[in-house]
């Protein structure tokens, strides 16, 4: 695989897994799964994060005659808005990660139970 597809590719590996981890949560067989499925999606999101971050800084250094055709304003201003909101989604990645930390968080503290408590003896009988 040449170094050029490296990022697409992997980009599509994170997309084919996201896919397969919204269908695999739907149900959780051991409660306890929650706890550590939501410190992966927390690492991951600051991954993510990085990504962004990432190619925000490669859209603000492509150059005209390099990476886009000179002269065509229509690339230049598709680059600026690219970066405007690639630093606008960033900001907010950063955002979703720390709620993730927190729920994160809040989850560690839970007693989880692999089985049903067995209910108690009705006071009837």
């Amino acid at each position: 695989m040449s170094e050029t597809n490296g990022p697409r590719r992997a980009a599509q590996q994170m997309q084919e897994a996201a896919r397969y981890l919204a269908r695999a949560t739907r149900n959780l067989d051991a409660p306890s799964d929650s706890h550590e499925i939501l410190r992966s999606l927390t690492e991951t999101q600051g991954s993510i994060a990085q990504a962004i971050r990432e190619l925000a800084a490669w859209h603000r250094a492509a150059a005209a005659g390099t990476h886009y055709s000179r002269p065509h304003n229509e690339s230049a201003r598709g680059v600026m808005i690219a970066v405007s909101e690639l630093d606008l989604a960033a900001q907010e990645a950063d955002a979703l990660q720390e709620t993730l930390n927190r729920a994160h968080g809040g989850s560690s503290v839970v007693n989880w139970l692999e089985e049903p408590e067995p209910e108690p003896p009705s006071s009837d009988d």
